[in-house]
Parts: C-alpha cells; structure tokens; sequence
C-alpha cells in the first residue's frame, strides 16, 4: 500500500497509536520517528539512543513513548515534541523490550540484565522486579487485563524457561511454557487473555493456553529466523515477520534467507496470505487497530503498510 522512508539505518521497532491514524517507529539510527499513515509523511523525528533503538512502545493516549537502547536505562519521551520527560533508572545494562499497559499507568521493560521491571511512568519509579530469565529478554507483554505480564528471552540453549507467565501484583512467576525453545524473538498476548504467544529463531510460532500452560499450537513459518509477532485485533490472525540466518548452531544454520511478512490463522497455523518488498530481515510487524492494515519494518530501512483485511 505505502513505504515510509527516512531512517537512515535499520528500522527496529513499529507501533501504531491506538487510533490508527500515526506509527512510532525506531532505528539502529538512533532516532524515533512519528508518522502520519494517511499521508504517508514524517511528523517528526528526535534522537533517542546513540547506541540505536532497540525497541520502543506508545501509550494508549499516544502522547508518551519508551524508547530503549543497547546501553543505559530506557527513556520516557514527549510525542507532541521529542521532549525526553525522564529515564527509568536501573536497568543499565541496556533495554530490549518495551510495552505500556492497556491503560497506560504501567511500562514494562527488559533488559540486558535478564530482568522483567514495572514502572509508573509519571513518575519513574520501579514499582516490580521480576526476576528468573538467565538471558536478555527479549520480549514483554501485558495482559489484557493488566494482570499477568508474558516475557521471553535470547538464551540460545535449548530449554523450558525461555517463555515466563508472571502475576504482577505479587511479582512472582505463575509458569513457564514450552519445551526445548531456543531463541525467543517475541511473545504476545490474544486479546482475550487466553493464548499465550512467542517466536523463536528457528522459525517457530508456539502458542498456549494462559490457564493451565498447555501447548496449544506449534508451527513452522517460512525458511528463515521469525524475528517479530503481532496479534490481531480480533484474535483470530497473526502476523510474523522473517529474516536471514542469525545463529550458527544446529538449530539454526539449515534456515535461509526469507525477508518475508506472512498472515496466519490462529487456529491453524496456516498461512492466509505472504507479503514480500522487504530487501532485509523484517523486524516489526503491527496490526492497525482496525485489524485491516498492518506495518512492517525492517533492515532495509523502510517501514511498509499493507492491506491485511480477508
């Protein structure tokens, strides 16, 4: 449908505000960019991480955005004008996963440390310190109901603790899921709350039921590391995205290269419909919260948008 360009470097991370009308993207640049979908056009842009963005996350309201590098603690910014508001202190072996709660009045973060932390962004305080994972995580997610946050992480050792269910009110870990996992790229939520979701470098989708742990679904995607996840607003479409080879183990090293954004069936795992144009891995995807668009981001500097509806 339309490429946005400016970046100048990879593009990491995409978003869009809950109104469907803007996108947040980062880049290895270092800079996060606001976009207008309609028009196509940059809004603005700011520096953000001089090491480059890792990951970046927009509040429902769409007027704050975390952004997160691979050194120091991620940072809280102003959307109206690139105005950085503060830094959540702690986390400073560098940020690699960001995500808001539902209703905005919680961030969530991971880092370099192996450390899932909770925070109140008016005021930076950490408010939670979720510890267990033994590699940087990777990825997190809240619940739709704000009560369980889903985290992964890069160990490259095949294990069963790569993907944790954590109770954020007690902060203590509920469960774990899977088996013999090998690099978790991203995990998700359905919006029911009653799927948990994660990818792996070895071009896996895994899904299981948030109740009781059991694996749900387990799938190959395409030929090449699935880097990135999005989850549909209806709950009945995924979206993943694919890259060239990252890893040289045996897990790893008989995947090719698939620069490729694919629509799936939830129920399934079968794929409704391939997206290609991307010349680089595919970093980001996101859906439109009209679930009839999505976004895409990758290595080759641009940011795509695509017509998803069936």
């Amino acid at each position: 449908m339309r490429s946005f360009t400016g970046h100048t470097d990879a593009v990491t991370c995409v978003v869009f505000s809950a109104d469907g009308r803007y996108l947040l993207s980062g880049s290895d640049d270092g800079s996060l960019r606001l976009w207008d979908v309609a028009g196509g056009t940059e809004i603005r842009g700011w520096a953000a991480e001089e090491s480059g963005v890792r990951c970046a996350a927009l509040s429902p309201d769409g007027r704050l955005a975390v952004s997160g590098g691979d050194r120091g603690p991620a940072r809280l910014w102003e959307t109206a004008g690139g105005t950085e508001m503060r830094r959540f202190e702690g986390q400073d072996s560098g940020t690699s996963a960001a995500a808001f709660s539902p209703e905005g009045r919680l961030v969530a973060t991971g880092g370099g440390d192996g450390t899932v932390r909770c925070w109140d962004p008016a005021t930076g305080q950490e408010l939670r310190r979720l510890l267990g994972h033994t590699a940087d995580v990777t990825s997190v997610a809240f619940s739709p109901d704000r009560r369980l946050v889903l985290s992964g992480d890069a160990k490259v050792e095949n294990g069963d603790d790569h993907v944790r269910l954590w109770d954020l009110q007690e902060g203590r870990e509920l469960r774990r899921f899977g088996e013999r996992l090998f690099v978790v790229t991203a995990v998700a939520f359905s919006p029911d709350g009653r799927l948990a979701f994660a990818t792996t470098m070895d071009a896996r989708l895994l899904a299981w039921t948030v109740a009781d742990g059991r694996e749900a679904g387990r799938f190959r995607v395409g030929t090449g590391n699935v880097l990135c996840l999005a989850v549909a607003p209806d709950g009945r479409r995924l979206l993943t995205g694919s890259g060239s080879d990252f890893y040289e183990t045996d897990r790893a090293t008989g995947l090719g290269t698939d620069n490729t954004v694919r629509l799936l069936d939830v129920s399934g795992g079968r794929e409704l419909r391939r997206y290609d144009g991307h010349t680089g891995n595919v970093s980001a995807v996101a859906f439109a919260p009209d679930g009839r668009r999505a976004a895409s981001a990758g290595a080759d500097r641009t940011i795509r948008l695509w017509d998803v509806a069936l």
